[in-house]
């Protein structure tokens, strides 16, 4: 008897051991996407060990793992992530296609991941911008490498216009600026000034909302892989919304 459990025992520990070599076998063959998501409190930030975290980055991790891939994320400046979009070093943004010439390099995915405000600031207590002529000869403060709106940019960089471009390299840093009167008018997305004003214990300016844009994976077509990226993450967003995931980052 004890000779039959015995064997009993050694097949059962054969078959686990198989499973798991053939599981860890799978895993090393699914492709590898790499990430690359600016920083964004509460969005996508760094926790104390260097570790990727947030709401996209887990949103993104999620729908990558549902549609048979493995992921490494990583935080990054824009500049850099715009380049590795070009040249295939990185493989997937959640981000909006708004850098003129990034979209002949990318393939955008169907399903939206949330919409993301894109508003003008201004100092509680002064009038409300006219934006047919009221920018006119106005300092204009913006996130160096951000580029927001195109016809604003356009307009910003056109030397007729008379807007005076002021640039910082944080969205707290042009808060404050906005605040001290170091530029009469702040562009930024909605979510990183609501941020921004949390962290330093203030309410958040008045604004007028100048576009509102959705977020999407943006892939780069230099990755080798991209089309069959983009189906299986659209199949993916459609079978976890069928579960009734929440899959709008902005509401999580």
């Amino acid at each position: 008897m004890q000779v039959v459990v015995r064997l009993v025992l050694g097949v059962i520990l054969v078959l686990s051991a198989a499973k798991g070599y053939a599981q860890l076998a799978a895993d090393s063959e699914m492709p590898l996407v790499r990430v690359g998501i600016m920083m964004f409190p509460g969005f996508s930030e760094m926790d104390e060990h260097g570790q990727a975290v947030g709401k996209t980055v887990r949103l993104t991790r999620r729908l990558l793992e549902q549609a048979g891939y493995r992921a490494d994320i990583r935080i990054m400046p824009a500049a850099r992530i715009w380049r590795g979009l070009e040249g295939g070093q990185v493989h997937l943004w959640p981000g909006i296609v708004n850098k003129p010439g990034l979209d002949s390099h990318t393939l955008l995915t169907d399903r939206d991941l949330g919409q993301v405000g894109i508003n003008l600031y201004y100092r509680a207590g002064e009038p409300v911008p006219e934006l047919s002529s009221g920018l006119d000869g106005k300092r204009l403060i913006r996130i160096t490498n951000y580029t927001y709106i195109q016809s604003l940019v356009s307009k910003l960089n056109d030397p007729g216009s008379g807007l005076v471009p002021v640039s910082s390299i944080s969205h707290r840093g042009a808060l404050q600026m906005l605040l001290k009167r170091r530029g009469d008018y702040l562009l930024d997305y909605e979510v990183q000034i609501e941020a921004a004003a949390r962290e330093l214990g203030i309410d958040v300016p008045p604004s007028v909302q100048l576009a509102e844009q959705p977020m999407r994976f943006v892939l780069s077509l230099n990755s080798g892989f991209a089309p069959q990226l983009k189906a299986d993450l659209d199949r993916a967003f459609d079978e976890l919304a069928a579960r009734g995931e929440e899959l709008d980052v902005t509401r999580q």
